[in-house]
């Protein structure tokens, strides 16, 4: 081999080593960068979780750790890639490209909705996430750049305000703390000055908002609504300028302590079942309509029915939530001590459930005697639902309120017409 062979197989080894090391300090460079390590984007399978609006949050998204990829020294101008990022893009910081709602009068069903310019850490953007006044709701993520935030209500006639930070999937945080603001528009008026002796107003009573898939269960399809035909249902009532109050909003009216909309009607619903919360609830939220949910104390939890996280939910939404006893037991039946222990130990577990006072009850299957009525006054209730025909109400008569039962496979103008004969 001669001597200028020899160089220029030094040259080449030279050449190689020199390549080598630049390709490893490449690829140092960016493990380096990513000392902090980020969340990668993923669907959640979990269901999210019930939140309040401040940093207390934490994020459903699974963790996946991010590969880091070496620049190749063939192309020394070409950008590293990390997990699709660009090696430069991952240093730049992530900013909001855009929020909602920012106007005035918004509903107070509307969704808080942020778009960010990069990929995000959920955690973190739901911890920074602040609304003031504060609002409990849940956060659900369309893709890992955009979140949207679902209050279970919103008051009416409120200013807001909304503050995010948090940062990108790869550690950097938002360019700058976003701000801003909107309020919601007002409520029905009260027409109808409190204190009068009596008044119409309709009471409809649902069990199941469900198909019911047996149709040899003639009581379970008397009992269940479609949820085509209570959406229908809801549907007409908004469009015939009907406004939904609670029990309690009843009884304060009759006693003097407030007014009342117009075109009043109650809507309720026995036991407690899942499909509440599954099917009724997100109807009744899309037009701003409240309810009572009578609640099974001891049936919390099991399957078919609502769960306690569901309960507090419902209550949050607006949701008046009554007792409906602890076992669902005939309480014409059973001795004064256990009809007293179904009345104050229902009561007692849904007010701490829900943290605060529970006056209105529901007789379970409807039964009830004078005796009966008066252990539901002595335990502290303001009024009690029957299940007996009727629809003019009074304060003397207000614990054994009367309802009009819908069924199921009840036509849209018969319910109509039974509504607007009732009002």
């Amino acid at each position: 081999m001669t001597i200028r062979t020899l160089g220029r197989a030094a040259r080449i080894a030279v050449a190689t080593l020199t390549g080598a090391l630049i390709a490893g300090g490449a690829g140092f460079a960016i493990i380096d960068h990513q000392s902090v390590p980020g969340v990668l984007a993923g669907t959640s399978t979990t269901p999210p979780k019930v939140i309040l609006a401040s940093p207390l949050a934490t994020s459903t998204a699974p963790a996946t750790s991010p590969t880091a990829l070496a620049a190749s020294p063939i192309e020394p101008a070409a950008t590293a890639v990390v997990d699709d990022l660009p090696f430069v893009s991952a240093r730049v910081a992530p900013r909001v490209d855009s929020v909602d709602p920012i106007s005035a009068r918004i509903p107070v069903n509307s969704p808080i909705v942020i778009t960010f310019s990069q990929p995000m850490d959920r955690t973190s953007v739901e911890m920074s996430f602040v609304m003031t006044p504060q609002v409990e709701g849940r956060f659900t993520w369309r893709d890992d750049f955009t979140v949207q935030f679902d209050p279970f209500r919103l008051a009416y006639a409120t200013p807001y305000q909304v503050v995010v930070r948090g940062r990108s999937i790869r550690g950097v945080p938002l360019a700058e703390a976003k701000m801003w603001s909107f309020s919601t528009g007002s409520g029905s008026p009260d027409v109808l000055a409190p204190g009068a002796r009596a008044i119409n107003v309709p009471i409809l009573t649902y069990h199941y908002i469900r198909v019911n898939v047996d149709s040899r269960d003639r009581m379970g399809f008397a009992l269940s609504v479609t949820p085509a035909d209570f959406a229908a249902q809801m549907d007409w009532l908004a469009r015939s300028g009907y406004h939904t109050i609670t029990s309690e909003d009843l009884y304060q009216y009759l006693s003097g302590a407030r007014g009342l909309p117009s075109k009043p009607v109650i809507l309720t619903f026995d036991d407690g079942y899942a499909d509440f919360y599954t099917t009724a609830l997100p109807i009744l939220r899309s037009h701003e309509f409240t309810a009572d949910l009578y609640v099974v104390a001891g049936f919390v939890g099991r399957p078919g029915y609502v769960t306690a996280a569901q309960v507090r939910e419902a209550d949050r939404s607006g949701i008046e939530i009554g007792a409906h006893s602890v076992t669902h037991a005939d309480l014409t039946r059973i001795s004064v001590a256990r009809v007293r222990s179904e009345l104050v130990d229902s009561k007692r577990f849904l007010e701490q459930l829900i943290g605060h006072p529970v006056v209105s009850f529901c007789y379970p299957s409807g039964k009830v005697n004078w005796a009966v009525s008066s252990e539901v006054a002595a335990a502290g209730f303001h009024g009690a639902m029957t299940t007996r025909f009727g629809y003019s109400h009074s304060l003397a008569d207000r614990y054994v309120w009367t309802r009009l039962r819908v069924g199921g496979g009840e036509r849209l103008d018969e319910l109509a017409a039974a509504v607007v004969s009732a009002s």
